[in-house]
């Protein structure tokens, strides 16, 4: 009896000691502070916004000139969360009650407000309101790291980043081999895809020694060399299938210009690309579009499988500054799954009759848009400011900017979440460095005012001299260790894939853009 009221006094004395060190910890509101009549400026700005209920702590640092700042966080309920800022008055929101304040609240929105000491007087900011969604994000983003202008390859990696903790681990990086003293080599990775944002069959590129598709395909890792036959290139940019053991590929011959006299420091563009398709069971290569008068690339599936979308352009290059006349155009082309073959290519958006160059189609997962990119020329728009995004309602073939989208700097390489409502994009906020930002895309097709990626430090990315680059969700982490893709890269042989195309180019419908290809 005696032991069990020493447990519960020594129990109640650390409850006791826990609640006064919390209750220490929690900012009290100023009781006497001024009005200022204005809104804080915020980084990032982190205001108007909708989020997902599961995003980690979306902390952001109070540009408002003072010695210290607190911000409280409620809900029509009368529950807060209160956090004062440090040194830098950057505010960091405690993970546990952030997370129970928006489980609360799917739906609706919470209110800030803001508080800011400055000569030894508190002064109260504006409120503002963000609303809460009541659908998820996929948990997981796939991006690579790299400098945002051309050298070798410089320190390159690919990285998944929890958007329910903001942490981030590397998938595979170049580290290993460029700082060996012994090789120092050139390696870079890219792309890294999946099969409906499923980690267990997902591929990427490793280019260098050893290098090829580093393919996870059911939990297994293989190394392909996907360029076979009278292929003139390898693949590039890559589509699942929905369903079937089925990749798209482009074939892409690229080249890049570097300018000296405009805002764009380099260029990139197709000096020939076709398409091909990726049987993973057959591990064969047959041509899907194999055409020497028109450039196609940018596949992207259907989510029903029944269509292959990808961007067109009629026009080629005999020079090198000839690449301003490349205008794409989006197609898509049917698809038979029962015997795998191709139908009639048809015409979804004719961009290159308005003098503009349409890229990147991405088809919400219930069918109903396509989010793409309009740009001057070609099809690679990161480094165009102009780049925008648009949406066509795939129905009625409507087409609309996506005004609470686009700024006056560029935006593409978006990819949509599994529930068709998020989706990702870059944007170059200062022209050089991309950064992934995120739109609620609700159920009437609206788009909502853009936030991005949110860091637990919250000027990472005013530090962070890296671009972001092809950003995909994933519903899960990629489980498969560096380790475990350096030893296939570094000791087992590129399993080369077969070549099931028996047509050549002057067999090639180049109208239609057809190529029937028979399987048994």
């Amino acid at each position: 009896m005696k032991k069990k009221n020493i447990k519960n006094r020594i129990a109640g004395i650390i409850l006791g000691i826990t609640t006064l060190l919390m209750a220490a910890c929690t900012p009290s509101i100023p009781t006497d502070s001024g009005k200022t009549g204005k809104r804080a400026l915020l980084y990032p700005d982190y205001t108007d916004i909708v989020m997902p209920y599961n995003i980690a702590p979306m902390n952001f640092l109070v540009q408002e000139k003072g010695e210290a700042c607190i911000v409280r966080v409620s809900d029509s309920n009368g529950n807060t969360i209160t956090a004062s800022g440090d040194k830098k008055m950057r505010i960091h929101f405690s993970a546990k009650e952030w997370k129970s304040l928006l489980s609360k609240n799917k739906g609706k929105e919470l209110t800030y407000d803001i508080y800011v000491k400055a000569n030894g007087k508190w002064l109260q900011y504006e409120p503002f309101k963000n609303g809460v969604a009541p659908d998820a994000i996929d948990p997981y983003l796939t991006y690579r790291l790299i400098e945002p202008s051309y050298m070798s390859t410089g320190n390159i990696g690919l990285f998944q980043f929890n958007l329910e903790t903001s942490e981030q681990k590397p998938i595979l990086t170049n580290h290993k081999r460029k700082c060996d003293p012994a090789s120092r080599e050139q390696s870079c990775m890219n792309c890294h895809v999946s099969q409906q944002n499923n980690p267990e069959n997902s591929m990427f590129y490793y280019r260098g020694k050893g290098g090829g598709m580093i393919m996870t395909y059911q939990g297994k890792v293989h190394k392909i060399n996907t360029k076979a036959g009278d292929m003139f290139a390898g693949t590039v940019y890559s589509s699942w299938h929905p369903t079937l053991p089925l990749i798209a590929f482009s074939s892409n011959e690229i080249r890049q210009s570097f300018l000296s006299k405009e805002t764009g420091k380099i260029f990139v563009y197709d000096f020939r690309s076709d398409l091909v398709l990726y049987d993973i069971n057959k591990n064969e290569i047959t041509h899907v579009l194999k055409t020497k008068d028109k450039q196609e690339t940018f596949p992207s599936w259907s989510p029903d499988g029944k269509y292959l979308y990808f961007c067109s352009s009629d026009s080629t290059i005999n020079e090198i500054n000839e690449f301003k006349k490349m205008k794409y155009d989006l197609k898509r082309i049917p698809f038979n799954e029962t015997d795998k073959t191709w139908g009639e290519v048809e015409d979804i958006y004719h961009a290159s009759a308005k003098g503009i160059s349409a890229s990147h189609p991405r088809i919400s997962p219930d069918g109903k848009y396509m989010i793409f990119t309009i740009a001057p020329f070609g099809p690679n728009a990161y480094t165009q400011k102009e780049a925008d995004l648009y949406l066509m309602n795939l129905e009625t073939k409507e087409v609309s900017a996506l005004d609470a989208i686009n700024s006056n700097v560029s935006e593409c390489y978006h990819a949509w979440a599994s529930s068709g409502r998020w989706f990702v994009f870059l944007r170059r906020e200062d022209g050089n460095y991309g950064r992934p930002y995120f739109s609620y895309f609700d159920k009437n097709g609206k788009t909502h005012k853009p936030f991005v990626i949110p860091h637990t430090e919250a000027d990472y990315n005013m530090n962070l001299i890296k671009s972001y680059n092809a950003t995909e969700f994933l519903l899960g982490p990629v489980e498969v260790s560096q380790n475990e893709f350096y030893s296939l890269i570094e000791k087992e042989e590129a399993i080369q894939s077969t070549y099931g195309s028996e047509m050549t180019d002057s067999e090639v419908d180049t109208y239609s853009g057809a190529s029937k290809i028979e399987k048994n």
